[in-house]
């Protein structure tokens, strides 16, 4: 059957006793994204507002923003569904993974679920896939929210950095272990010398759970993200010329650089009405570091987006 998220075809209590019992949808581009819609029946939403998607970043998952999703939905009162891009979390791989598709798999998605407009907030990897979306689709976007992460500059960390950390990755032995825990143990002292960002580690032992074939090891696909590195680390050039007029707030980490302050003018070349904001002694996840000061910029950006 069609699942919906707006009032437009069917209540949104009724789409939440079908969507807690399973997250991947259908669509249809050759990669049907995995997705939550966070709450259950019982929830006061607003069904005429926009609904908030989120995306998670590089070698994240849904999971990761399932607490700030539900906060997010009980202050805003708007629907919040949680998204696995592809070759993350449930999501199937792709030998490809750049920008254009990131953001056409997601357009496909609100497609599928008869969603008209909808407010984006997405981090880092996934801030630049909503940027696209914007850019590609402007119609269907409400509301952009970019955390940490610029159309123009990629920092050492990102381009230096984390191809160490796939590159290490690649080399974990998984010698059959018992258990899922007894995995990201032994893959953490594996790693233990290529990856020496605290943050960084545990979102890559989040990678470690039982893969479709019943073995346990990365979930995430890491030969496409090696392969396409410099496609996830680089605004694509197709969207040079494209334009989003709607409300744009980007946020950054006051000791991130991800976004430096001479961006913003390269910024609103494609997105003229951003603004910039900086959470104080936050780095590159703002949003886990200072929760609180970030839940504030994004519930005081989306209040009147309607």
């Amino acid at each position: 059957m069609e699942w919906r998220l707006s009032s437009l075809l069917v209540p949104f209590s009724t789409l939440l006793k079908h969507a807690l019992s399973t997250t991947l949808i259908v669509s249809r581009s050759s990669v049907s994204l995995s997705y939550k819609v966070l709450g259950d029946s019982e929830m006061d939403v607003d069904e005429k507002a926009p609904p908030l998607f989120l995306f998670h970043g590089l070698l994240g998952n849904k999971r990761h923003w399932e607490s700030m999703g539900k906060t997010l939905l009980h202050m805003t009162k708007r629907s919040v569904v949680v998204v696995d891009l592809r070759n993350h979390g449930d999501s199937p791989h792709n030998s490809s993974h750049r920008y254009d598709e990131l953001a056409e798999d997601v357009i496909r998605l609100l497609k599928r679920l008869s969603v008209n407009r909808a407010c984006l907030l997405g981090h880092s990897m996934g801030g630049r896939t909503c940027m696209c979306v914007s850019l590609l689709a402007p119609e269907k976007v409400a509301a952009l929210l970019v955390v940490d992460i610029s159309t123009a500059s990629s920092p050492p960390f990102l381009t230096q950095y984390i191809p160490k950390v796939l590159n290490a990755m690649k080399t974990v032995e998984f010698n059959h272990p018992k258990t899922v825990r007894n995995a990201k143990d032994d893959a953490k002292k594996q790693l233990k010398e290529a990856v020496t960002d605290d943050m960084i580690m545990r979102a890559v032992l989040s990678n470690i759970n039982i893969k479709p074939d019943k073995t346990i090891g990365w979930t995430c696909n890491l030969d496409a993200l090696i392969k396409n590195f410099e496609h996830i680390a680089s605004f694509p050039k197709e969207m040079k010329g494209k334009r989003y007029k709607g409300p744009t707030l980007f946020v950054g980490g006051q000791l991130s650089d991800f976004i430096p302050p001479d961006d913003l003018t390269k910024i609103r070349n494609f997105f003229p009405q951003a603004v910039v904001h900086y959470i104080p002694k936050t780095g590159h996840n703002p949003h886990v570091e200072d929760p609180e000061t970030f839940l504030e910029y994004v519930l005081a950006f989306f209040k009147n987006v309607k």
